[in-house]
């Protein structure tokens, strides 16, 4: 504090004759400039009601203070980002308000600039209906990244609420800290919302039991990133109990006869709203079977109206608006978050090798989701296809091809109406598919059946790389080396070699490719090339020694003194 002090002192000293101008500078200190476009001086001026506002910017600007942001003369910067931290301390709530208006003067609907708004709010007042927007904005969000962490200064103001607000905000923040790094932070926060989901169930167990297991399947993600698969299997079978123990004791939605259960240990008040709300389900089954899943939220997953909420615990649920929104909390979207809590569990067991049960649960997901899918296609049908590839995944590595193709192929035509309605995200997909599925045919030396999904995906790969070459070369030279193999082992060699050439030209470092040359002038008796070819892989690694010395179509070079070398024998 003292160093601050010292700071504000002298920043006084240096613009002693004009306290309206230091008013302004604090004011300028709470815009965040890590924003490209902040600070705009012409929404400043259109925001703040002072006199000589240009002559107090030409007297900062002179001062060294503030500068020009990258040479544009209506953006400004501070030029010490420690004097901006300093005055932003001695900010008050005028600036927060100016800052609103400032922002609100500037917004285009640009995200960022909503953040800011949300974060000025949050100062000025914290209350229920920000944490609402909060979290909006969090879901809205694809993918974290460093840019968002002004939802960090958002979160800290919004702590003061009471801890069901609190809880949600805690997701946010670990799912933002883990993105960017910080397990550590991220697993903390999590725990204390679980902690928090807890201690709320105890009275209210059907709003928070959702809760409780969305948030350690954020856990058990955690970690799976971080390769803790024992604490993840751990954490993941709590989330799946806490799923069935839900639709054990409340869902059973699918039969008009939503049954009414004893409900001990749960205020008697609640109890008596739930039981009245079973009843009209039997009355009224039409009316209140979910027209659409619920909205959800990557951060609780199940997305009650926080409204609502305070209905049930005040024991004010008396609206046929209420109960239908209540009705929402679909039974099959339940089902859903069980399947996926499944579908973890199997990529948790596949990593700590227990197979058998890793097929199990994969299984017990897909039957889940085939299920669903039927009734919310749009929901559940990307789902579907991941669970399809993590089948056919864990097959083709026990080696069991056969079984694989099947799962693969039906990933495939579960994806294809999705890529006609959203082919951007979609089509890419596909030929990842097609891809997979061409190495799975050529194991099984379908090679006819394995050129012409290659030839597929190559199309769909090549596209792409029209819009974004540097992004997508990857992906069409590893195609065009699966098919240089593929025609390798159909013997048409000229064709091979013509896809070889061009996958090694986008990637000239690539082993497999290099190692397929090799088979290729092996095969043509082309030795001392081969030789070379090979040399070249096992630079780049050492691991191409033992399957060359397996390998039939290095036959030719087995007996040669240089291959004896290469390969160490």
């Amino acid at each position: 504090m003292e160093v601050q002090t010292f700071y504000m002192q002298v920043i006084k000293e240096i613009l002693l004759s004009s306290p309206e101008t230091i008013d302004l500078l604090i004011g300028l200190s709470v815009i965040n400039t890590e924003i490209e476009t902040n600070i705009d001086k012409k929404s400043i001026k259109a925001s703040i009601q002072l006199s000589n506002i240009e002559n107090k910017f030409k007297e900062l600007l002179e001062t060294g203070i503030i500068k020009q942001k990258d040479e544009k003369v209506q953006v400004l910067d501070f030029s010490y980002p420690l004097i901006k931290e300093v005055l932003e301390n001695f900010a008050e709530n005028k600036h927060h308000e100016n800052a609103l208006k400032y922002y609100e003067k500037k917004f285009k609907g640009d995200l960022y600039d909503q953040i800011e708004i949300l974060y000025h709010k949050a100062k000025l007042k914290p209350s229920a209906e920000l944490v609402d927007e909060f979290l909006t904005i969090a879901n809205n969000i694809e993918q974290f990244n460093e840019s968002h962490k002004r939802l960090i200064d958002i979160a800290e103001q919004l702590f003061i609420l009471e801890d069901k607000y609190k809880a949600p905000i805690l997701i946010v923040l670990g799912t933002l800290l883990a993105v960017l790094g910080s397990s550590e932070t991220a697993e903390k926060i999590f725990l204390n919302a679980l902690e928090i989901y807890k201690n709320l169930a105890k009275k209210y167990y059907k709003i928070y039991l959702p809760y409780i297991a969305a948030t350690q399947k954020n856990l058990g993600t955690l970690y799976i990133d971080s390769k803790r698969f024992d604490e993840a299997e751990k954490i993941y079978s709590d989330a799946l109990n806490s799923y069935q123990e839900l639709e054990r004791q409340y869902y059973d939605a699918h039969s008009p006869d939503f049954h009414s259960k004893e409900y001990s240990g749960i205020e008697e008040s609640y109890g008596d709203d739930l039981k009245g709300y079973n009843e009209l389900l039997k009355r009224y089954y039409d009316i209140y079977l979910p027209e659409k899943p619920p909205i959800t939220s990557e951060y609780g997953k199940v997305g009650i109206d926080l409204d609502l909420l305070e209905d049930i615990q005040d024991g004010t649920i008396d609206s046929m608006e209420n109960y239908k929104k209540l009705a929402k909390m679909s039974y099959d979207m339940y089902l859903l978050d069980i399947a996926k809590t499944l579908s973890n569990l199997g990529l948790t067991y596949t990593e700590l090798m227990r197979f058998e049960e890793a097929e199990q649960m994969h299984l017990e997901a897909l039957k889940i989701k085939k299920n669903v899918a039927e009734h919310y296609p749009d929901q559940v049908l990307p789902e579907l296809a991941l669970t399809l590839l993590d089948i056919g995944d864990l097959y083709a590595s026990l080696n069991r091809f056969d079984e694989a193709v099947p799962f693969f192929k039906e990933a495939l035509e579960v994806s294809r109406p999705l890529a006609l309605e959203n082919p951007d995200v979609y089509m890419y997909n596909i030929a990842i598919i097609q891809n997979s599925l061409g190495t799975l045919y050529t194991r099984l030396q379908q090679f006819e059946d394995a050129e012409k999904i290659y030839l597929e995906a190559l199309k769909i790969f090549k596209n792409y790389a029209k819009v974004d070459p540097k992004r997508y070369k990857y992906n069409v030279a590893e195609v065009q080396n699966n098919l240089g193999y593929v025609l390798l082992n159909k013997k048409d060699f000229d064709k091979a070699e013509y896809y070889l050439n061009k996958s090694l030209k986008k990637n000239p470092t690539d082993s497999e490719t290099l190692y397929n040359f090799a088979c290729l002038e092996a095969l043509r008796d082309n030795k001392l090339v081969a030789l070379e070819f090979l040399a070249k892989v096992i630079i780049l690694d050492d691991n191409y020694k033992e399957r060359a010395l397996k390998d039939e179509k290095l036959n030719g070079l087995k007996d040669l003194i240089e291959f004896k070398e290469l390969i160490g024998v």
